[in-house]
């Protein structure tokens, strides 16, 4: 990336404020920072709510020893529009205190019982004011790459998955059983009465489902008109999906558990031996099947089956059981029926990310692939979406999910 891009969009990345994370990171005064390159490692359309960069940093020691270093930097958008639909959100709010509040605790948790792997990447540096960012450890370097997206996540990588977040759901359940305040910023509903502005996105995506579905041998006709006819329904459910129940078992969900936000490290064989999860600015403190639906019904690779669902639910509850009862969790340990239990009535939640999340992993031309291109309705915005749900593989899995879905209620 050129200076001249880089000073007029990331004015704050210089050789002083890098200068700075590394004589801090490091514990020595002596460092200085020779030169610097930014590149962005993500195709556009890998990320809908954030630039993210990789910084490689030339730099010496007080001994005059040549050294690199590289950060991944999060950087929330530049543009206006973009900037002010996400705000809304509070995702860099929330992303903050999961970094600042809740995953220091949740660390030191999982320590006291012995389990010393990493959750997250390390966040270096956050800032909340000017240009909003983060300041994170290149997790490449420690041999995490990202998932296929296209192929999707298969049966034994989504173990790794389920353990991981097996244990951060066990983790955070204690942790507001003792401290109701570490969840104060994650009771923002992700679907609500009151900020509208995704709705188009699950009201179109769900019509363009629907039309593409009455092409499919077995979906033309009962599932395809469902389908549609859930456009003036799905809002109103999902605002039932992220209604929380005091009474009932709730975690911190991670709020966008997909396969693009899923790193993995592998044996030389590539056998998967470690899952890590990043972009956690979409929390929201709920049931637990919030995540679970969006992980299985977005990011499933094709050969894994509905049968395989329960298996790896049973999986999660056997990790999730075991964390609780080494923390003393002081209230009702949930079954695998109200694991299950919750799937129906959470799961909505998944049909509503899978209609478009799906396509979106098996786009290859991610040219138009922004936020004004799933929501927009430009001619740009129209065509790109159009591209978008007609892709030749979707049917290869939306059409066997559609008759799960069906079979579950989730349509009606």
């Amino acid at each position: 990336m050129d200076p001249a891009t880089i000073e007029e969009k990331y004015p704050f990345i210089t050789r002083d404020y890098l200068q700075g994370i590394l004589r801090r990171e490091q514990c020595e005064s002596a460092i200085t920072v020779e030169s610097f390159k930014v590149v962005a490692p993500l195709a556009k359309g890998e990320n809908y709510s954030s630039d993210i960069l990789r910084v490689t940093v030339n730099y010496t020691t007080g001994s005059h020893n040549h050294r690199t270093q590289t950060y991944i930097i999060k950087v929330s958008f530049a543009r206006d529009e973009d900037a002010d639909l996400l705000d809304a959100y509070d995702v860099f709010k929330r992303e903050i205190a999961v970094y600042d509040v809740v995953m220091p605790k949740v660390e030191q948790l999982l320590s006291s019982i012995g389990y010393s792997k990493r959750l997250a990447p390390v966040a270096h540096a956050i800032h909340a004011t000017t240009i909003k960012h983060f300041v994170f450890e290149d997790l490449s370097l420690q041999g995490y790459k990202p998932v296929g997206r296209a192929a999707g996540l298969n049966f034994g990588q989504l173990q790794l998955v389920l353990e991981k977040i097996a244990k951060f759901h066990a983790a955070t359940a204690v942790l507001y059983s003792i401290e109701e305040d570490a969840m104060a910023a994650h009771h923002y509903r992700n679907i609500s009465e009151d900020v509208p502005h995704f709705y188009p996105l699950f009201q179109n995506s769900v019509v363009a489902c629907g039309e593409q579905a009455s092409n499919w041998p077995t979906t033309k006709g009962k599932i395809a008109e469902k389908l549609c006819a859930l456009e003036k329904t799905i809002i109103a459910k999902g605002c039932r999906v992220y209604t929380r129940t005091e009474t009932d078992f709730n975690v911190l969900n991670h709020g966008d558990l997909w396969v693009n936000n899923v790193m993995l490290k592998t044996e030389p064989s590539g056998k998967p031996t470690d899952a890590i999860l990043v972009d956690y600015a979409t929390g929201f403190f709920g049931s637990p099947a919030i995540d679970l639906s969006y992980l299985l019904f977005t990011s499933a690779s094709n050969d894994v089956t509905v049968e395989d669902f329960d298996l790896l639910l049973q999986h999660y509850h056997g990790e999730l059981v075991d964390t609780l009862t080494k923390l003393k969790y002081a209230k009702r340990v949930p079954t695998l029926l109200d694991i299950q239990v919750e799937m129906l009535r959470k799961g909505h939640n998944g049909v509503m990310f899978s209609t478009f999340l799906i396509p979106l992993r098996l786009l290859e031309d991610t040219t138009n692939a922004d936020l004004g291109g799933l929501l927009g309705r430009t001619e740009e915005a129209i065509a790109f979406r159009k591209r978008l749900f007609s892709h030749p593989k979707y049917q290869d899995r939306m059409e066997y999910l559609l008759n799960f879905y069906d079979r579950k209620g989730y349509l009606d």
